[in-house]
């Protein structure tokens, strides 16, 4: 049986929430998508809706003037929650003077796709807990506060309690893109998984010593590091890579976003997408959750602090007057891993979070032409990223008696896992292959390894698709359509994104990077926290160095 693990916290905001309230996360002046709202009629992801027919995003004044213009908003008004404002110069010393977003170019997109939490209690198994998010803007930021809780009551799928932490973010209102000049790693780098490959079947419950694909970084201190490639398009295209463990956005109730691989335990690194069941209302893998890392039916978990790794649309459903619009109990409800892979849309996707380097994330459903203010089209989104499996990574003659089961069709986690699921290495999951058919991609359950995320998956060039039903997306999760460009969260690898288009900022709070070599510091242990200093448990992020009381 595998050992349940923590993602490791960073916490290097010292600022803290001390009421209820709401406020907002980073826009893009360059993206006219900022509000934009819709549902996909599937059910599978739910809607926001208060732009009314057309698609339409609300009315910002345009990218010049920072005016609210005519919105039709009848009672939404951003809270403030957030006391320790004038102490930013601490995080961010060359912040520029502070105010209402709404009065700066590009701002008011920023505070209006945020969710309104003030007033909100969340149970917390047993104790009442006020989730908190603001922001402020000066010339060229949005700066997010909050104390990253979840604006519902929590649902707890892993062993680790939910725990305030305060959190700040900073995000570019006017994204930049890295530069041709800038040092990257070719793409083909994913050829270190071969070291993972080699780890699975040595000892497959026993990591790499660190996230083995080379796709995400492990750079400590905030350091950026980029890949580079020539698509089938001509374009040569630069991109930032995303933090392995720690954050790589903020969703609009103020909570970190992740990326689509856990750490080193229990899963090596693993998907925890996989470990979720395929509709609401189905059991998840494993069923005694204290063993695994599942998310709940919205796509966040516990672990070090709340964090979210994908999206359920409904769960961040905005009413008119910007509260929530559905109850978890509702929202949970429109989980449905089929649908969301491949079911029609009506109308775009609303806004759901904001990326590290200043671009919106976005429900799967995207505006692809439009006549003025109406959307003439409206298709849904597909990662170019398929399900390849492990094997391809080496050529051991053995290899069958570990990886036999890797990619084969099933009909239920039985054939994945003949002597039960719990310890199971596989679950029978919706994914997406590559197909020599006009779509070049298909949707089937075949037994998914559980185990290190990026090197079951390969990125596909779509640059040069046509497209049928829906639209492919870049290599980090993203499309650029009449509206400008956001990232868009897909039921498939990467979830959320896979790289930034953008220069990120990184967070000053929120769930930072945690292997590595010596990592970053562990948080102590609070009631509840597995994996922490003073556990005496040794293990995932934590070494003699950054934690000696369980290393030493």
């Amino acid at each position: 049986m595998r050992t349940p693990r923590l993602l490791i916290l960073a916490l290097l905001c010292p600022l803290a929430c001390v009421d209820p309230g709401a406020g907002e996360t980073d826009g893009s002046a360059s993206v006219s998508t900022s509000g934009a709202q819709g549902t996909d009629g599937t059910g599978g992801t739910g809607g926001t809706g208060s732009t009314g027919s057309t698609g339409q995003a609300p009315t910002t004044g345009g990218p010049d003037t920072g005016d609210t213009g005519d919105t039709g908003d009848t009672g939404w008004t951003p809270a403030s929650c957030y006391d320790a404002w004038d102490d930013i110069k601490a995080t961010y010393p060359e912040a520029g003077a502070l105010q209402d977003c709404a009065d700066v170019p590009g701002g008011y997109a920023v505070v209006r796709s945020l969710l309104v939490v003030d007033g909100i209690t969340i149970d917390n198994n047993g104790a009442s807990m006020q989730p908190c998010v603001e922001a402020r803007c000066d010339a060229d930021y949005a700066y997010i506060a909050s104390n990253d809780l979840p604006h519902y009551d929590y649902v707890q799928t892993t062993p680790n309690a939910l725990v305030e932490a305060p959190s700040l973010f900073r995000l570019a209102l006017a994204p930049t893109r890295p530069g041709a000049g800038v040092s990257a790693d070719p793409t083909s780098v994913q050829s270190s998984c071969a070291d993972a490959y080699d780890q699975y079947l040595g000892a497959p419950d026993q990591a790499t010593p660190t996230e083995p694909s080379s796709l995400c970084s492990t750079a400590m201190g905030g350091a950026t590091e980029h890949l580079r490639e020539t698509l089938a398009s001509g374009e040569t295209a630069t991109y930032a890579k995303i933090q392995c463990l720690g954050s790589t956005g903020v969703t609009i109730s103020g909570v970190s976003v992740n990326g689509p691989n856990e750490a080193g335990m229990p899963d090596p690194f693993g998907n925890p997408l996989f470990s979720m069941p395929d509709v609401a209302g189905e059991p998840y893998l494993p069923d005694n959750l204290a063993q695994g890392a599942a998310l709940d039916l919205c796509g966040g978990h516990s672990g070090g602090t709340m964090h979210y790794h994908g999206f359920n649309e409904a769960c961040f459903a905005q009413a008119p007057d910007g509260t929530p619009d559905n109850s978890y109990a509702v929202a949970s409800q429109a989980w449905d891993l089929p649908k969301m892979l491949t079911g029609a849309c009506d109308e775009p996707s609303a806004i759901v979070g904001w990326s590290l380097d200043g671009y919106p994330i976005q429900g799967p459903c995207v505006c692809t032409a439009r006549d003025g203010d109406t959307c003439t089209e409206v298709k849904r989104v597909r990662s170019a990223w398929v399900y390849d499996g492990l094997g391809g990574w080496g050529d051991d003659p053995d290899e069958a008696a570990d990886l036999g089961l890797d990619g084969v069709a099933c009909g239920d986690d039985d054939t994945c896992c003949p002597d039960g699921t719990n310890g199971c290495n596989f679950r029978c999951a919706p994914v997406l292959l590559a197909d020599d058919g006009p779509d070049g991609s298909v949707v089937e359950h075949r037994c998914a390894l559980l185990d290190y995320s990026w090197c079951t998956h390969r990125f596909v060039d779509r640059s040069l698709h046509a497209g049928g039903d829906f639209v492919y997306l870049d290599r980090c999760n993203g499309y650029e359509g009449p509206d400008g460009y956001a990232y868009h969260a897909t039921a498939s690898f990467p979830y959320v994104s896979a790289c930034y288009r953008g220069t990120p900022t990184y967070a000053a709070g929120g769930m930072m990077m945690g292997g590595g070599e010596g990592g970053m510091e562990p948080p102590k242990c609070q009631p509840g926290q597995m994996m922490c200093c003073g556990d005496d448990f040794c293990g995932g992020p934590e070494t003699a160095m950054n934690c000696p009381e369980d290393c030493g």
